[in-house]
């Protein structure tokens, strides 16, 4: 009796041991594919980061540096902003500087642009025309028609080049330096001052940062967080929304605002 009772404890003591194992062995195996999402999350977060560093920062924005919808400095406008009463806009004592479409490409003027110039000079609001890059024609042909249509003496502010995605979709980040600042240079040549670069934050941080932060930044970046730039140097005026409402302003329009220690004397030309 005594000794089935030694075998039978025995046997209970195996079988604990061997759940136990199971247990553990399990156990292992869940820690262990734990382990491996946890690198590919923290893989996916860093090429995040890298390739496109401002989309983490849209899902946990800052609070520093954040824009209200009446904090702006001033506007930019294109044929889509309709018919405009440039005295109401003048009324409105935030506006300190416009820029206008005037060019894009080799060919293209906005429709809008002399009306535009005009009424904006005539109102007395500080006036910067800007033209459209891309990558389907040659660098001194775009300049020669933002030549042709942008009269030096008609303009208070820096030239402006915007460069976006759009307009120079499957360009190589080589190809888009090397001709953007063929640009900037005839730019230079002709006015007496290089433009003021406008670029999304993104494409400006995947195509263009750090070569060209030396020169004046006006970065697009909607939303209440400060954009920031690959490498040394900061951005001179943030467009932080598409959306403003000005009077005067039939449709919707951009809103920008001055940036680190940024005003209207260092962009005057």
């Amino acid at each position: 009796m005594k000794a089935n009772t030694k075998k039978r404890r025995r046997k209970g003591r195996k079988k604990s041991g061997s759940s136990l194992g199971k247990w553990w062995g399990k156990q292992r195996r869940q820690l262990k594919r734990l382990s491996i999402w946890m690198i590919a999350i923290a893989a996916i977060l860093f090429a995040i980061h890298h390739f496109y560093p401002d989309f983490l920062g849209s899902l946990f924005p800052s609070t520093r540096s954040a824009a209200s919808s009446s904090d702006y400095d001033g506007i930019d406008i294109s044929k889509y902003q309709g018919k405009i009463n440039w005295k109401k806009v003048k009324a409105n004592s935030k506006i300190k500087f416009v820029y206008i479409k005037a060019t894009e490409g080799a060919s293209l003027l906005d429709k809008k642009y002399k009306s535009n110039l005009k009424g904006a000079r005539d109102a007395g609001i500080p006036v910067g025309s800007y033209h459209f890059f891309t990558s389907h024609r040659s660098a001194k042909d775009q300049f020669a028609n933002f030549k042709r249509h942008v009269p030096k003496n008609k303009q208070d502010l820096l030239p402006m080049v915007d460069v976006e995605e759009d307009g120079v979709r499957g360009c190589s980040r080589a190809k888009l330096q090397k001709s953007l600042d063929e640009f900037m240079q005839l730019v230079k040549k002709e006015y007496g001052k290089y433009p003021l670069l406008y670029c999304p934050l993104d494409f400006y941080n995947k195509m263009l940062a750090p070569e060209f932060n030396k020169y004046y930044i006006f970065i697009a970046r909607y939303g209440k967080s400060a954009p920031r730039l690959h490498g040394p140097g900061k951005h001179n005026i943030w467009q932080y929304s598409e959306k403003g409402r000005i009077d005067g302003i039939p449709n919707l329009v951009d809103l920008d605002k001055f940036e680190n220690g940024t005003s209207v004397r260092d962009i005057m030309l």
